[in-house]
């Protein structure tokens, strides 16, 4: 059967397992552009497509395609889960992390402003600039010397030596990660490793008020904790949800229930004729 549905999966040991069960699903695993035509969701250059909703779990490197594809999906109301919106606003970086320190889930300075060469906290302090996860455009500034050129907005918070963990959300449901890295600083880098850690009631309770405050039922929440508690580093709305047999079944629950409701709104809006 054509598929007329499309799951972006970012990770593909968890989810190719469901979408084997929904020959009305394609999967996609790279990072492509999409644009509508005839209130059709299509990939640039394939004309035959015919996608009538998604499913989107993936963070795309190219922020600039990524926004696209969303702005995309919110214009032309293709039923999407979750809501296209919510995912633009978490993955802004510099906007979510303003957004989280207004509604009081960060307890430390932030500091957000353009180019400037004068130091924005005092040293050591973590400087992040442009718009990417996953550890990319993090600096140390331990001086001056070390004030890289940005554009546009970066985010200056204080550097905090302590343990790097995830806590995943999959509903009402929290699991967490310790995360450690021997090669550099920036915990969850290339060369990370991952191992089981069990989060307190208070820290799940906090990452979930962050999950909420952007309408995500699934979302990574990275903290460092030293001796003076945790603190909150910021909210990946993409996380590896297969950090353990049960967290991967339950998050393949959770995709289902979404894919079920991407269906029956195509149904509804008369998008599957």
């Amino acid at each position: 059967m054509q598929p007329r549905f499309l799951f972006l999966t970012g990770e593909p040991a968890a989810t190719l397992p469901l979408l084997k069960e929904r020959p009305t699903w394609a999967p996609v695993l790279s990072a492509i552009t999409f644009d509508v035509i005839a209130g059709r969701l299509h990939r640039r250059r394939s004309p035959t497509d015919d996608f009538r909703g998604v499913v989107y779990f993936a963070d795309v490197r190219d922020k600039d395609v990524e926004q696209h594809n969303l702005r995309v999906l919110a214009e032309n109301e293709i039923p999407c889960w979750p809501d296209p919106a919510a995912l633009s606003a978490a993955s802004l970086r510099h906007a979510a992390l303003g957004r989280c320190v207004a509604a009081g889930l960060v307890d430390h300075p932030v500091v957000q402003s353009p180019f400037t060469r004068e130091p924005l906290l005092p040293f050591p302090y973590v400087l992040k600039i442009g718009e990417e996860h996953r550890g990319e455009g993090k600096y140390l500034i331990r001086s001056a010397r070390d004030i890289p050129r940005w554009d546009g907005i970066a985010s200056a918070e204080p550097f905090f030596e302590g343990e790097s963990v995830r806590v995943l959300i999959l509903g009402e449901r929290a699991f967490g990660v310790r995360i450690q890295n021997e090669g550099t600083w920036i915990k969850n880098a290339p060369g990370a490793s991952f191992e089981a850690w069990e989060p307190d009631e208070a820290i799940a309770t906090h990452a979930r008020r962050a999950a909420r405050l952007f309408g995500l039922e699934v979302a990574g929440i990275d903290y460092v904790i030293d001796r003076a508690g945790p603190h909150f580093i910021e909210l990946n709305p993409f996380p590896r949800v297969g950090l353990s047999n049960e967290s991967a079944a339950l998050a393949r629950d959770i995709f289902r229930r979404a894919m079920d409701a991407v269906e029956a709104s195509a149904n509804t809006s008369g998008r599957t004729d």
